[in-house]
């Protein structure tokens, strides 16, 4: 496995930087078990109790805001993409988790203000350790923000670059697994995008630090 630039290792284990920040609130479900077969669609913000599957070549459009996978994954495959700027996903329950297809496409940013304002995807810190947080895509070059997932791994296996085409992209995470020749860019043009970074990460410095 190969880094650029090359980490510094053994750094001393440190506490969780996001750990005092707030989950959105979770009111009644918007959507249940909501499925996206095939079409055009434009999605707004809400709870969406079981998650939401987006596939067979469907193209869905995310209006900017707070998108609640209650109880269930998000999930996007068989050619399906996804897009939407300044949107949150928050993953709440047991079974709420991210799975990327590898034929899907991709391009997400974090919002700009908010209870998500600079996260992108947020684990419920109450939930079960070690789930699987998946990027299988060939074509998700856009994740900006911060994807904070305190209990889980994080699992990339795309073939192709992940979130280069970010402005940043920060990683907090109990386990980071990188398989089948991924290639994951954690850009830090901090400055270059009106999403904020969340107090305790970001620009603290120049180098790159691998921690427990």
């Amino acid at each position: 496995m190969n880094f650029s630039p090359e980490p510094i290792t053994d750094c001393p284990q440190i506490e969780d930087p996001l750990a005092s920040r707030a989950p959105p609130f979770v009111a009644g479900c918007d959507y249940n078990n909501r499925q996206i077969l095939g079409g055009v669609h434009k999605l707004s913000p809400g709870v969406y109790c079981g998650g939401l599957d987006v596939k067979n070549n469907a193209k869905v459009t995310l209006s900017p805001g707070i998108y609640i996978m209650n109880g269930g994954p998000l999930t996007v495959s068989q050619g399906a993409s996804l897009e939407g700027d300044y949107v949150g996903f928050y993953f709440r329950g047991q079974s709420a988790i991210l799975d990327l297809g590898v034929d899907s496409t991709i391009s997400l940013s974090a919002p700009k203000d908010g209870a998500l304002a600079g996260i992108l995807f947020f684990e419920d810190p109450g939930s079960p350790p070690m789930r699987r947080f998946s990027v299988s895509s060939d074509n998700a070059r856009k994740l900006l923000g911060t994807i904070y997932l305190p209990k889980a791994s994080f699992y990339v296996d795309a073939n192709k670059p992940v979130a280069d085409l970010s402005a940043y992209t920060v990683v907090v995470a109990r386990q980071i697994e990188l398989s089948a020749g991924p290639n994951l860019v954690l850009n830090a043009n901090y400055g270059s995008t009106d999403v904020p970074v969340p107090k305790g990460v970001g620009p603290i410095g120049a180098d790159v630090n691998l921690s427990q």
